[in-house]
């Protein structure tokens, strides 16, 4: 049973993960830095819509987080049904054989 709870906090965990922006150092600067470029360069237009989409390897991308809940949340409900499936087979085979005959 704690093996069970401890595969359920891994997997509210990864869960959650799933849905945090993974930020880098670089990232966290620039972020930083923005409100001061914004106020001291001038307003330019845009050259084009397209050059600022992602590309495909960005879009691509799948998070650590994400691929664990992806990964847990088919693991547990299979391995559960597994469970399941088991312990009634064994009922049923110990009341053909005698140990829980009514």
């Amino acid at each position: 049973m704690k093996t069970f709870q401890i595969t359920t906090l891994f997997a509210l965990v990864a869960s959650a993960m799933a849905f945090a922006p993974q930020v880098s150092q670089v990232a966290k600067a620039a972020t930083a830095a923005v409100p001061v470029a914004a106020l001291s360069a001038p307003a330019f237009a845009l050259d084009s819509i397209v050059a600022n989409m992602p590309t495909n390897t960005v879009a691509l991308e799948v998070q650590f987080g994400a691929y664990m809940a992806v990964a847990l949340g088919t693991l547990l409900p299979c391995l559960f049904l597994i469970n399941l499936f088991i312990q009634t087979e064994s009922r049923k085979a110990g009341r053909q054989g005698g140990i829980d005959a009514e």
